[in-house]
């Protein structure tokens, strides 16, 4: 288990060559970063629905592999349960879409409303940040330059990276797409 949306499968030949340990980036969901609100809880639930040594049928969309080798896909457990699915629907995961893997879409963001209108996990824990941009009053002044000697963080409409996928800290900018920044410095990665 990496996180909540990344886990490591061996593969079956089905999907994943057999024998093969992958890295695996579940479609069209994003879980709280670690260190950040509702992380562990998102963890622990993937843990629940997929425990190590079990499982899973995995089923793929138009990308296979992302640009940081991890398998794109969607899976269900021993039990039949849509575990992309069944994170959203339980609030420990936000519905994001990122083209052109948008296979079961309407189903996973239909999850999401309700997880929405019930107040489930994340969505009563968490602040929400992602429906409102903060006034320019409640925006922190950053506590680093305005652009540190560090590599860029990866550009906004890639599949969801996590700090586990990169080598060390990014410049995020004042953006941040993939809510790489916990403590809002513009910079992603930095407290390992």
């Amino acid at each position: 288990m990496i996180d909540g949306d990344t886990i490591e499968v061996r593969g079956d030949g089905q999907v994943v060559p057999k024998g093969r340990v992958a890295r695996v980036r579940l479609l069209e969901i994003d879980t709280p970063e670690q260190g950040a609100c509702f992380a562990d809880d998102a963890t622990a639930r993937t843990a629940t629905l997929l425990p190590p040594g079990s499982r899973a049928r995995a089923e793929r969309d138009t990308q296979l592999v992302d640009r940081y080798d991890r398998y794109l896909l969607y899976l269900w457990n021993e039990q039949g349960a849509f575990v992309n699915e069944s994170l959203v629907r339980s609030g420990h995961a936000k519905a994001t879409l990122y083209p052109p893997n948008d296979k079961y879409w309407s189903r996973i963001s239909g999850a999401e409303d309700t997880a929405r209108q019930a107040s489930a996990g994340l969505w009563s824990a968490c602040p929400d940040t992602s429906t409102r941009s903060p006034t320019p009053s409640e925006t922190p002044a950053p506590d680093t330059p305005a652009h540190p000697n560090l590599p860029d963080g990866p550009p906004p409409g890639v599949p969801d990276v996590d700090c586990s996928d990169l080598s060390g800290p990014v410049w995020v900018g004042p953006e941040d797409p993939h809510r790489l920044d916990n403590d809002g410095d513009g910079i992603g990665c930095d407290a390992r």
